[in-house]
């Protein structure tokens, strides 16, 4: 096992390594075409964070929260290092694109208190507009950390040197919009979890002589915790390099990622189980087979359930690249632990339990064992525990220890675990100082919301408290009747659905959103898909959905990470505020929608924005290439429709004039072809249209249509 370095926060950290390392390689940025586009050594680190330091003690910005609004790059590093420098505290954010991300950065402005916001050239007009339309009084500079002149004078400068008990950042948590959760992880929970990573993925696995050797591999959000923490600065601890790329990126070119390991002979990379299954249905064998990943020692998977067929269906693909399904680390952590609590031994590839289905729902595991003729479920460890830290899994409602094998909230107690929530003690302590019923010793621990079990020493995570669907004193886990619904039909989007129940009559009722594929293509008979797919539910678990909602892609609700929003999908179903593609109901529950649809007044909801968006620059374009509109593919990038920037602006100009709404330019970062944007407005004006409607409806039409 390697020694690791002792650092007393994080800037002796970087410090410490700018003196050692000094022009070693610290991170590269990866481009959407493939190339480096910048390169930052641990000096120039170092010297960039004292910089923008300098400026931000020179402005009074000392003890206050900043937001930090990048698209991902170096600059973010730069940024991060450069609060800790100034004795600030740096607030991971992301750049909002529409109305509801404002309402967000807004609560989460207001929630820390921020001095400042923090980002580049390119996106300060913006945010300037951004904070206008905040509110409230807010009154926040945004600094371009870009633009900062090279002959700042820092040979003076010192830098604040934290206590490990100090705030390092605050990590919102990406959950309902409604009540942002800063959490506070101070310097010494960080030191501690990189410990902890680093010996979850090395320990029996010593896979380079020096920790500076290590090569890492990330394409997750700084914005993260698993991005930042993870794929960022525990990089810099170990003083090793980290090649980084936009999440945008791997989504437009998932093989670039691969390739990036390949090349780049990385030992680490991984992400949330859905970044596997889509390189799985993305990368082809023929691509496949021009990949080296024997190199990649540690593929860690965390951040979402970990699916059993998506291990499987990646480890199938890329055999034929030398990947080894042994490397596989499914992990298991939260931003309240700082990022790591638990992970599969280095170099041991997944475990697997196989568990009786009916034991499952009423909270217990039982192995189905051979010759076992009742319903499975194959249950994915996540691990053991982390170095110093204790789980105990908990029954939520009399806080008394559960038994091996018994589901309970999942419990933890160590150093990585944060101070609490920013300015919210009360609820800080319902969370962080929970103590188990009898413990005499008082012992505190951190709960989680997550229902687990440990068996034989290891984590097995089966949801949370809140998303868990009880029918009938049945016990339901959303993401295991998502995944039956989702093998139903390749139609179905993997990773692409929303199970939670709704109160119906007085009953708790099972509903799903479902994301329909685009490769299912536009002749599909979306009745008969949805009863097909109900069915598949209804056979595995006894329990026919309420409701079957389809609806296109990129529909349901996500954190930055990719990580489903099931609460915020039942709350957009109960609305309404979503454009169905179809909603089946057993015994025909359409009518509503039905009778609406084919009232007389209602022709403005037959129109087919997709359609119309789609010929409309289809036309644009073919007129400014001079070729004839049946040429023009819109499924790509703008510049490679062959317009040149000042083009796109018109374009986008021309497409605010139709949706009647202005479009910010980082809008356009986050749907990555002209065709994913125009699906994206057409649904924004075929639901506007269905609210106009319902709007204009009078009492006697809206009681005749519920009649029916």
């Amino acid at each position: 096992m390697y020694g690791f370095p002792e650092f007393k926060n994080l800037v002796d950290m970087a410090s410490q390594q700018a003196a050692e390392r000094r022009d070693a390689t610290v991170a590269t940025f990866i481009t959407d075409n493939g190339h480096v586009d910048s390169r930052m050594s641990f000096s120039n680190l170092d010297e960039d964070a004292r910089k923008i330091a300098l400026v931000l003690v020179e402005k009074g910005l000392t003890g206050s929260n900043l937001l930090l609004l990048y698209t991902p790059g170096l600059d973010y590093i730069r940024a991060f290092f450069g609060c800790l420098y100034a004795g600030c505290v740096p607030v991971p954010a992301y750049p909002p694109v529409g109305a509801k991300d404002l309402v967000r950065l807004q609560k989460v402005a207001l929630d820390c208190n921020a001095g400042a916001i923090l980002s580049n050239s390119t996106l300060a007009p913006l945010i300037e507009a951004w904070v206008t339309n905040l509110g409230q009084g807010i009154e926040m500079p945004c600094i371009a950390t870009d633009k900062l002149k090279e002959s700042v004078d820092i040979s003076g400068f010192v830098p604040h040197q934290a206590e490990p008990d100090d705030i390092a950042f605050l990590q919102y948590t990406s959950g309902s919009t409604g009540h942002p959760k800063g959490v506070m992880v101070t310097h010494g929970n960080l030191l501690a979890n990189f410990k902890q990573i680093l010996c979850g993925f090395f320990q029996g696995n010593e896979m380079v002589d020096a920790l500076a050797d290590l090569r890492i591999a990330i394409w997750l959000p700084p914005f993260h915790d698993m991005g930042l923490i993870g794929g960022v600065l525990t990089p810099i601890f170990a003083g090793a390099h980290v090649s980084l790329m936009s999440p945008l990126t791997f989504l437009k070119r998932p093989l670039l990622w691969l390739q990036t390991i390949s090349e780049q002979k990385a030992h680490v990379s991984g992400g949330p189980n859905f970044g596997y299954q889509y390189c799985a249905r993305k990368v082809t064998e023929e691509q496949a087979e021009n990949l080296d990943l024997s190199c990649w020692q540690v593929a860690f998977n965390g951040a979402e359930p970990i699916q059993l067929e998506a291990l499987n269906s990646f480890s199938e693909r890329f055999r034929v690249s030398g990947f080894n399904p042994k490397a596989f680390l499914p992990c298991y952590g939260l931003a309240e632990a700082s990022l790591f609590v638990a992970g599969s031994p280095s170099g041991r590839g997944a475990r697997v339990l196989k568990a009786q289905l009916d034991h499952m729902e009423k909270g217990r595991y039982a192995a189905a064992e051979s010759g076992y003729q009742g319903k499975c479920a194959e249950l994915v460890s996540s691990g053991v525990l982390a170095v110093g830290t204790d789980v105990k899994i908990v029954n939520p409602q009399t806080k008394r220890p559960c038994a091996d094998g018994e589901v309970g909230e999942i419990w933890v107690q160590g150093p990585s675990v944060a101070k609490g929530y920013w300015e919210k003690p009360q609820f800080s302590a319902g969370v962080f100082q929970a103590v188990m019923a009898g413990d005499a010793s008082g012992t505190e621990y951190m709960r989680t919301g997550d229902l687990g079990f440990l068996w034989n020493a290891e984590l097995f995570v089966t949801g949370r408290i809140k998303e868990v669907v009880i029918i009938a004193g049945r016990n339901l886990y959303p993401q295991d009747i998502e995944l039956t619904l989702q093998e139903a039909n390749p139609a179905f989007r993997l990773g692409g659905g929303a199970a939670f129940s709704v109160t119906h009559d007085g009953k708790e009722q099972l509903v799903i959103l479902q994301e329909v594929s685009r490769a299912a293509g536009d002749q599909t008979d979306y009745k008969l898909l949805a009863a097909e797919g109900a069915r598949a539910v209804a056979s595995r678990y006894g329990v026919m959905p309420m409701a079957l909602v389809l609806v296109a892609g990129s529909s349901i609700p996500k954190t930055s990470s990719g990580k489903l929003q099931r609460t915020e999908a039942r709350q957009m179903y109960k609305e309404g505020n979503f454009a169905p593609l179809y909603t089946w109901q057993p015994g025909g529950g359409n009518q509503r929608r039905a009778a609406i649809a084919s009232h007389s007044h209602l022709d403005e909801l037959n129109v087919d924005w997709q359609s119309e968006l789609y010929a409309d620059v289809q036309a644009w374009v073919a007129e400014k290439l001079d070729i004839e509109p049946h040429h023009i593919d819109l499924d790509v990038t703008f510049s490679d429709l062959g317009v040149d920037s000042v083009e796109a602006v018109e374009l986008v100009d021309r497409l605010q004039d139709r949706i009647e709404r202005t479009i910010p330019a980082i809008e356009l970062l986050r749907y990555p072809t002209v065709k994913a944007l125009i699906d994206h407005f057409s649904a924004e004006l075929s639901q506007r249209a269905l609210d106009k409607v319902l709007r204009e409806e009078d009492g006697e039409v809206a009681e005749q249509v519920l009649a029916e």
